[in-house]
């Protein structure tokens, strides 16, 4: 089972994939978790290239160019390899966050995008959580910590990135929840265990 969180910043994503992470591994699965970019040492090199600071202009292609470097590193190595031996794999961002950063936030074509992914042969996961929270919250929520380059970015910004979630979410309902991130804690964690848990049953039939 492969399993992605998307959100913007501050939405809660690493809480919720950290307790989703303990209460499947008290259920007997085992769990592998993902940061993407990253994970990988390829990976947290990209990774720390594409946050950094800089007065550099970046062209959205660029940043593709190196998430799917990362991504396509991530999937030989370590994804599909956990997937094989019967691990729920969660990943902290995954494909949808290309499409909701460089394309519905920076203007990139979704084509372009679409067919880097599909010439890398890359998995889509069976299922997705999005933790929808305003733009004007997400920016709340990280003020009182050190920015890196794209959470750095403009609250008109984060709002189109947050559409273009929730115009995934609406292209995809089969896959993605779409959550309310405003609600606890504990009524987030007990809502994405319980639909993961349906999920598992569902594959086991």
């Amino acid at each position: 089972m492969f399993i992605s969180f998307e959100g913007i910043e501050g939405s809660g994503k690493s809480t919720q994939i950290n307790l989703l992470e303990s209460s499947l591994k008290d259920l007997g699965h085992s769990v592998k978790k993902l940061r993407e970019p990253g994970t990988t040492l390829l990976g947290e090199r990209i990774r720390e290239i594409f946050l950094e600071d800089t007065n550099e202009c970046i062209d959205p292609i660029t940043e593709a160019f190196l998430l799917y470097a990362s991504r396509k590193h991530l999937d030989q190595n370590i994804l599909r390899k956990n997937l094989d031996n019967g691990f729920v794999v969660i990943a902290d961002r995954y494909a949808d966050a290309t499409l909701a950063y460089q394309c519905y936030g920076k203007g990139l074509s979704a084509d372009f995008i679409d067919y880097i992914h599909e010439e890398s042969k890359l998995l889509t996961p069976d299922l997705t959580f999005y933790m929808d929270i305003s733009a004007k919250k997400s920016k709340e929520r990280i003020s009182h910590r050190e920015m890196d380059r794209m959470e750095s970015e403009s609250l008109e910004f984060f709002e189109k990135v947050r559409q273009g979630y929730l115009e995934i979410a609406v292209k995809s309902p089969g896959r993605v929840v779409c959550l309310d991130a405003n609600k606890s804690i504990e009524e987030l964690k007990t809502e994405i265990l319980n639909k993961t848990l349906e999920k598992i049953n569902d594959a086991m039939e």
